[in-house]
């Protein structure tokens, strides 16, 4: 769910119209204002009267204007309502039931009349089962209905009919049903029956008998209107102005609270005073964030995710360190201690920025300071040095043990600075009150690992941010990718591991993010999974398939591992950041020996560079650019170690020969890397790749082996063929871009 619901905010955010309007800022800025202010507000107004219902009134109060006691009008119109009896009326259903049970019966008297081969008793067996009344019939009356004339039984019939239709015409309720039976049964009226026979007018009294029932339902509208016409007539009970409504050191009740609060007397309340100059506040704190980030953080505030995960972890800390007040009836001023402001600290370091992390923390410092009483300065120096210690203690993050050893630095800090904040102030060491904020300040920071551990992974999924904890998770070679990676094509894993070595050195060099590049190097090539054969790493001598296929479709082949690639890792759900690696690696390179291939078949004029290019985009940060050159020097260095031995200056001609030729193409251009930095990322891939490649000593053997250029011959061209580009391994080499 989290997923989906980043990836629906990410489209809509990245719209053109959106993402170039400087209005979006400005919404974010007053959105942010908006919020502080109200935070501001409800904690700096001081209430008007502090009390809640079931506790003492701290002081007398009148009325001071005419008032409407809601609670007591609101009992009267309820009883005036339930005062209302329930209205009902007539279900006819009831009666036709009735009738429908009396044509039934005597239906199954003539259907059992009407059988043959059966005897009179055998009829009054079949009747008997089929006609079954409350009461205890004789087997005689079953015989008689047998035996009796029709009409004599259609009369029967047609007076059972009518004394339902009497009994059941006039609304009946539980209490009338025996009333009804007994009349019938004594044939009062108008229940005196026209049948002579004695055992036929039984029969016909328990018919109807057992069809006397409630024939009534509530009559919800009758009831309704009845109830709100009683409701109407109550009138509002009112409290006169100058009368008493508390009388102090006694109970106050529910209803005398509802008056206090409809007069504005409980709670909060705020002129538009407090309202201007705390919003004037929220401007000013707000402004100086923003003002920070466009100067030395520009990607932040221009990214929509990045902005609302800080202002989120700002306006969290704030709700924590005000839900830290709770605790003020038990630990009195010592519960302003335990308010997590390293929490913001910690948190935005770890997530986005340390140096952004120190100034939002300082500012909530200030204000969460405002929560406190006047004279307790104490507790923003103690929420400000927390802070400090937990940027710096998690400035490098490798484990979640990490967190809570930071955690404990913070909470050592933050118990010596109280500590120390006490004896300025000449306490005895004795007072109770010293060491119980000293040990508020102490567990301040276990809670404070404890909150950053379990937000950690929330913000990580929610916002897309990519942690160095993070990194280290997907860098484990049982991912499901990596592991793909390593069984399906074990060369291209190989060279990804060697690409990698070469990120992580180069970015520490130069002081990128080297796990990061390191990483993202580990996928950058994972597309190869899908058709790992046409790859040269991963032929090991083998069929090369590039062989029966024409230029363009191997160019194809070649170009769609970066499509694929991405497929798979938005798939896997990997970070942006690692996604990033797999399509700027080869920027928007040319696949040189199938170009050239293609060209050379003399149709030169309709063969166009666009098809035979990458799709990109270049590489626009330098971890991503990094990984392009990496990739480019090891794979050009692997293709001319196979055909011998290298030396430390052929290694290196090569690096720069693929390094300018990035430059040349304007690979770089979007990316950060000065020339500098290249000299020093140069040096490096030197250094490793010397290390991987130098020469070994040849030991001696009794058979005698064959040179590398006799014992492969051709080697160059078994090359070219498995990949594209040009023998010297420069930048559309076999090497360099097959693999």
């Amino acid at each position: 769910m989290w997923y989906n619901l980043r990836d629906r905010i990410s489209r809509w955010s990245e719209q053109s119209r959106w993402k170039n309007s400087r209005i979006r800022k400005v919404i974010w800025g007053v959105l942010f204002v908006a919020l502080l202010t109200v935070i501001l507000v409800d904690q700096t107004v001081p209430n008007r009267l502090n009390v809640e219902p079931g506790e003492l009134a701290p002081l007398d109060v009148k009325a001071p204007r005419d008032l409407v006691n809601r609670v007591a009008t609101e009992q009267r119109r309820v009883a005036a309502s339930a005062a209302v009896p329930v209205q009902t009326k007539l279900n006819p259903e009831v009666m036709t039931q009735g009738e429908a049970y009396i044509n039934a019966a005597f239906r199954e008297i003539n259907q059992v009349r009407s059988l043959e081969g059966q005897d009179v008793k055998a009829k009054v067996e079949t009747l008997a089962e089929r006609v079954k009344l409350p009461a205890a019939v004789p087997t005689e009356t079953y015989a008689n209905l047998i035996t009796s004339e029709e009409a004599l039984l259609e009369t029967a019939r047609t007076e059972g009919i009518r004394l339902v239709q009497i009994a059941l015409k006039e609304q009946v309720q539980e209490k009338d049903v025996a009333r009804i039976r007994e009349e019938i049964d004594e044939e009062a009226e108008p229940f005196n029956t026209q049948i002579k026979e004695p055992w036929l007018k039984g029969f016909v009294k328990e018919l109807v008998k057992g069809r006397i029932q409630v024939n009534v339902v509530e009559d919800v509208e009758a009831t309704n209107y009845l109830r709100q016409l009683a409701v109407d007539a109550v009138d509002d009970v009112v409290l006169k102005q100058g009368q008493w409504i508390l009388k102090q050191d006694e109970l106050v009740t529910e209803e005398q609270y509802q008056m206090l609060l409809d007069l504005g007397m409980i709670g909060q309340g705020a002129d538009y005073r407090s309202w201007l100059g705390n919003g004037l506040l929220a401007v000013v704190l707000v402004g100086i964030m923003a003002l920070y980030l466009t100067r030395y953080r520009p990607d932040i505030i221009e990214r929509d995710s990045k902005t609302a995960l800080l202002g989120l972890i700002g306006l969290l800390t704030l709700l924590l360190a005000m839900l830290m007040h709770l605790f003020d009836d038990r630990l009195g001023s010592g519960a302003a201690f335990l308010m997590p402001i390293a929490f913001n600290s910690m948190l935005v370091t770890i997530l986005l920025d340390s140096k952004v992390g120190l100034l939002q923390s300082v500012i909530i410092s200030l204000v969460a300071g405002m929560f406190s009483p006047a004279d307790q300065l104490s507790h923003t120096v103690v929420a400000v040095v927390g802070s400090v210690v937990g940027v710096y203690a998690v400035s490098r993050v490798e484990s979640r043990n990490d967190i809570y050893r930071a955690g404990f630095f913070v909470g050592i800090t933050n118990a010596t600075t109280v500590l120390a904040l006490y004896l300025i102030q000449s306490t005895p060491l004795l007072d109770w009150h010293l060491w119980r904020d000293v040990a508020a300040g102490g567990i301040n920071g276990l809670l404070v690992a404890i909150l950053v551990t379990g937000a950690l992974p929330l913000f990580e999924n929610m916002f897309g941010v990519v942690t160095p904890l993070k990194l280290l998770e997907l860098s484990n070679p049982n991912h499901p990718l990596l592991k793909k990676l390593m069984v399906e094509a074990p060369g291209s894993y190989h060279h990804t591991i060697l690409v990698a070595n070469l990120c992580e050195a180069a970015a520490e060099s130069v002081g990128a993010d080297q796990v990061l590049a390191r990483v993202g190097a580990y996928y950058h090539d994972i597309g190869k999974t899908k058709r790992p054969a046409f790859f040269v790493e991963n032929q090991f001598g083998g069929e090369n398939p590039h062989d029966k296929l024409p230029p363009s479709l191997s160019a194809m082949i070649i170009t769609s591992h970066v499509k694929e690639g991405l497929e798979m890792a938005k798939e896997a759900r990997l970070p942006q950041e690692i996604i990033d690696f797999i399509p700027e690696h080869h920027g928007t390179t040319l696949v040189g020996y199938f170009y050239h291939m293609a060209s050379k078949n003399g149709q030169s004029e309709y063969v166009l560079e666009e098809d035979f290019r990458y799709e990109g985009p270049k590489p626009h940060r330098k971890e991503t650019a990094i990984c392009m050159l990496a990739d480019g020097c090891e794979a050009s260095v692997r293709a001319m170690r196979q055909r011998g031995p290298l030396t430390h200056d052929q290694i290196e001609a090569q690096v720069k020969r693929i390094i300018d030729d990035r430059l040349q193409q304007g690979q770089l251009d979007n990316c950060d890397l000065t020339l500098k930095e290249l000299d020093v990322i140069a040096r490096t891939f030197v250094k490793v790749l010397s290390g991987v490649h130098h020469a070994r000593i040849d030991y001696p053997s009794d058979t005698k082996e064959k040179p590398v250029e006799e014992a492969k011959p051709n080697g160059d061209l078994d090359q070219q063929r498995s990949g594209e580009g040009t023998p010297d391994g420069g930048a559309g080499s076999p090497g360099a871009q097959g693999s």
